[in-house]
């Protein structure tokens, strides 16, 4: 029985470490979290992330998000304001083929892939003992090699029948994309030293994707 005991503690102490473990992560593990979480919209990695930041920022610090409603919401916001330029019976008659093209782009976007290029840590008086490690990372994503221009005159004046030719056109060029452009970008990932543990986070990662957005679609056109 006093054997069974021991071995039972054992255990016990085996878990609590493995689980300690488990949240002191690297700068480049932390920022994959980041990056999956708010470029490729990953909801399981936006749980990760969370169950990381919560050990050190507590719960309220921790992102009450759920993704892949963000990102349906923005094909869809994207879907109304593009059928909101058309003309009426045009916007009824092509709004599926409006809803597939902007499906492609965030799919393709969400598609990006990344790496690591250099972290180095900078220190400043300010942070007193937590300074900061700069993630400079190079994102890639795939693009047509044909410019997507629509060439068909005012929008006002397109007919049904040519605006959904384009629209299929168009998202089957995007979901093909056969071309790589990538950019070159930083990201800081703080420090908050507990102990002898270093933990990393950034407070408005919401900036990877706005950034990376605007260079995809800048090199769509």
């Amino acid at each position: 029985m006093k054997m069974l005991k021991i071995a039972f503690l054992a255990i016990l102490l085996f878990s609590f470490q493995s689980l300690k473990s488990q949240n002191i992560l690297k700068p480049e593990n932390v920022f994959n979290l980041y990056f999956n979480s708010f470029v490729k919209y990953d909801d399981e990695s936006v749980k990760e992330l969370n169950s990381y930041l919560i050990n050190f920022l507590g719960k309220e610090s921790t992102h009450r998000i759920k993704l892949k409603d963000t990102y349906n919401e923005k094909i869809d916001d994207y879907t109304r304001l593009f059928l909101a330029g058309l003309p009426a019976n045009v916007a009824s008659e092509c709004s599926v083929e409006v809803k597939n093209y902007f499906s492609a782009l965030m799919q393709n976007f969400a598609n990006a892939k990344y790496r690591v290029k250099e972290i180095k840590t900078v220190n400043y008086e300010r942070f007193k003992e937590n300074g900061f490690s700069e993630v400079t990372y190079e994102a890639s994503f795939k693009v047509p090699s044909h410019r997507l221009i629509l060439n068909i005159g005012d929008i006002k004046n397109i007919g049904a029948g040519e605006m959904k030719k384009y629209l299929i056109d168009v998202t089957n060029q995007i979901k093909k994309a056969d071309k790589i452009v990538s950019t070159e970008q930083k990201f800081n990932l703080y420090q908050v030293k507990i102990a002898e543990t270093i933990y990393y986070w950034n407070g408005g990662p919401q900036e990877l994707n706005w950034k990376l957005n605007e260079f995809y679609l800048k090199n769509l056109n």
